[in-house]
């Protein structure tokens, strides 16, 4: 708990037991890191990751063993694919009865193999440098949890278990022949594509990559975990990119045009499918040890900032702006709001995005909206949009906001998610009223799960098993001591946000879409036009 403090934490989350946790809130009071109790252990993990990104560092969630540990690791796998920054702690059993199947043990550093990049079991002489390395390895590079394994009769632990990643270090020094190859590359292509990812910001390397952009003509593509790595006003953004390489999606319409398309800090993860075309490529990536997206022909490591300043000469031709909105206009016409609609997500996210200082943050999650607000909701600055990336998460909204807005108490907020995804956190509104919360959380409500329903239709399937009982959720969070409203009008949303961004507690605007036109914006998404090609 004292390095807790120690890196910028005042709150941490999970669920007690009888043991070590009582002790770890005692010892946490004590040192000035507030215990925030919610409903789940997953939910512990994805707050506690906001909370720590929000802050700068690595939030801290807690567990009981065996099954509270299982529960954990279900929110650390979360918070892996979302590369959000979080040390774990898990009570565990003695190590003298590690091999014992009794209640509530079993193999725990089993359980989060897959989902960490460092795990170990504490010692008593080894406990400070463990829970310091934890820490640390979190936020190295690309954000990965650490899990720290609490065992009883700790003082009689001798030997360590750890289980580390191989880390490569950053490096500021480039390969000199690899950066000739890659000049020569830049230099005979015309036409780039640049994919620009979230290790650039990292870096501090935004203002260089948006001079090379503008000094190659480039056309920019942004990775899902990257929104604003580059300005989304700039007349050289083209869009999200999504991996999914179909036809009438944005990237696709950008590739197509380009003869060549340089990666700048990409994570591999950001891609929903292996990279499959035969564009050439070349990459800057942060560090030697991270993963290629495609098998580029020239690969440059180290540090991005210097690499992108030698790299950016004379200015010349390519894309010109033109031809690049062009080819967005083409694909946002998709996303239009339907005509007959009495209310739509595109209400939401125009009247959100007008309501909502430049400053303030937008906390999402999946959900048939979530490629709305990747093309229709523009993000200037890194940190004001929190949307799910590489996870594709349901239930990212309601856990993240409340680390988010316990992290920072005074920034304007909106958490947008959905009617499905609420049902997997439902338990958490009551730790919104618990903690003095105060924000609005928007769910649209089309009672199915929308997106599924979409994709069931799509493939020729039977509608069957995907719609979900008329709840009122601004009943539940008024039960649980929080404002709730019901709008089925894009005036009374309007009406309804204003008020609830200055409300004193959180309000849970339950958004009623048009459910038919809600699940058929899905089909753009992912390029499937044939409701337009019906009429």
């Amino acid at each position: 708990m004292a390095t807790a403090r120690e890196n910028g934490l005042e709150h941490f989350f999970g669920i007690p037991g009888g043991g070590s946790p009582l002790e770890l809130i005692e010892a946490g009071r004590q040192a000035g890191v507030q215990f925030v109790n919610v409903s789940h252990e997953s939910s512990a993990a994805i707050a506690a990751a906001y909370y720590g990104l929000l802050k700068g560092t690595a939030g801290l969630a807690m567990s009981i063993r065996g099954v509270g540990a299982a529960n954990l690791a279900g929110g650390v796998a979360n918070v892996y694919f979302e590369r959000l920054p979080l040390v774990g702690i898990c009570e565990a059993p003695p190590v003298s009865s590690s091999a014992t199947e009794s209640v509530q043990q079993c193999d725990q550093p089993r359980l989060f193999e897959g989902i960490s990049g460092y795990q170990s079991t504490l010692t008593a002489n080894g406990a400070p440098q463990m829970i310091r390395e934890a820490f640390a390895r979190a936020v190295d590079g690309h954000p990965t949890p650490s899990v720290l394994h609490f065992p009883a009769g700790l003082g009689e632990v001798e030997d360590a278990r750890i289980s580390s990643r191989e880390r490569s270090p950053e490096s500021p020094f480039v390969d000199q022949p690899a950066f000739a190859n890659l000049r020569e590359f830049v230099k005979k292509h015309r036409r780039l594509a640049i994919l620009a990812g979230a290790d650039v910001i990292r870096c501090g390397a935004t203002r260089e990559l948006l001079a090379f952009a503008e000094a190659t003509e480039a056309a920019v593509l942004v990775t899902m975990d990257a929104r604003g790595v580059f300005p989304e006003t700039h007349p050289r953004w083209a869009g999200v990119f999504l991996g999914l390489f179909n036809p009438n999606i944005i990237e696709s319409a950008v590739f197509q045009q380009s003869d060549a398309a340089v990666f700048i800090g990409v994570d591999a993860m950001m891609t929903h499918v292996p990279w499959k075309l035969e564009l050439p490529t070349c990459e800057l990536s942060a560090r030697p040890g991270y993963s290629s997206m495609s098998s580029p022909i020239v690969r440059v490591s180290g540090d991005l900032k210097s690499t992108l300043q030698r790299l950016t000469g004379q200015p010349r031709s390519g894309f010109r702006e033109v031809q690049i909105q062009k080819l967005r206009s083409s694909i946002l016409q998709y996303f239009k709001r339907p005509v007959k609609a009495r209310f739509a997500a595109q209400d939401i996210i125009e009247i959100t995005r007008e309501l909502l200082p430049d400053d303030g943050v937008l906390l999402s999650e999946t959900g048939a909206f979530i490629c709305m607000l990747e093309h229709l909701w523009l993000v200037n600055r890194p940190g004001t949009y929190l949307g799910t990336s590489g996870g594709r998460t349901m239930g990212l909204t309601v856990p993240g906001a409340l680390g988010a807005r316990l992290a920072d108490r005074k920034r304007p907020m909106v958490g947008i998610g959905a009617d499905g995804s609420l049902l997997l956190r439902l338990g958490e509104l009551e730790a919104f009223a618990r903690n003095g919360i105060a924000l609005p959380l928007v769910i649209i409500n089309d009672q199915a799960l929308g997106t599924m329903k979409a994709r069931q239709r799509a493939r020729g399937f039977a509608d069957c098993g995907l719609d979900l009982h008329a709840v009122d959720f601004s009943a539940v969070a008024r039960a649980c001591g929080l404002e709730g409203v019901i709008v089925e009008t894009p005036e009374a949303f309007r009406r309804e946000l204003a008020r609830a961004l200055t409300c004193d507690r959180t309000t849970l605007i339950d958004a009623r879409v048009d459910p038919q036109a809600y699940q058929d914006s899905f089909g753009p998404t992912i390029g499937d036009l044939s409701r337009f090609s019906q009429g």
